[in-house]
């Protein structure tokens, strides 16, 4: 199994080189029924809107875009909300860990979470909050790297079908990043 990609914080003027790729894994997402805010039928002009919005946001210092990268080519990618209200700067809201189709099963997603956690430390977030739709991969990967469950909203969603899905609700509580740098 080969896994020697590497993980990196793409720039909004970064990103924009790889929006056709970011645009593949974001409707492949979708068919695949991954609950990721967006029904079928699902166009390239509605998820080059989504990565438009997104950039956007990175352009402005609200979130961070950390992408897995494969041979120059992103294979997934994780969002990095960062709170901005002046009572909320302790935490930040992770969005949307892809994976592209043909990257499965390699670790991806555990890496990019890892790269995830600690430029959340970095930036003095001490708890992560996110939330999943019950049942699915990603929950069982959010247990395993030690996400505490919250709660579960029934009906919260529907899936890329029309299917209405739960949503669990994850966080984590991050030690601070000076204190693991030794």
């Amino acid at each position: 199994m080969k896994s020697d990609f590497t993980i990196q914080i793409l720039t909004a003027a970064g990103a924009e080189m790889h929006l056709p790729r970011l645009e593949e894994i974001l409707i492949g997402s979708v068919e695949d029924g991954a609950l990721i805010s967006f029904v079928l039928p699902f166009s390239g002009d509605q998820a080059r809107a989504y990565w438009t919005s997104t950039l956007g946001s990175v352009a402005d210092g609200e979130r961070l875009l950390i992408c897995a990268m494969d041979e120059g080519q992103v294979i997934g990618t994780v969002q990095l909300y960062l709170s901005p209200e002046p009572n909320a700067r302790h935490r930040a809201e992770v969005y949307k860990l892809l994976v592209h189709r043909r990257a499965q099963r390699r670790g991806v997603g555990s890496a990019l979470m890892e790269a995830l956690e600690l430029e959340a430390r970095r930036r003095g977030r001490s708890l992560l909050i996110l939330d999943t739709v019950q049942g699915g991969t990603s929950e069982r990967l959010y247990r395993r790297l030690g996400w505490d469950e919250i709660g579960v909203v029934p009906n919260h969603f529907v899936d890329p079908f029309g299917a209405p899905k739960a949503s669990v609700y994850f966080m984590k509580h991050l030690a601070p990043w000076h204190a693991e740098v030794q």
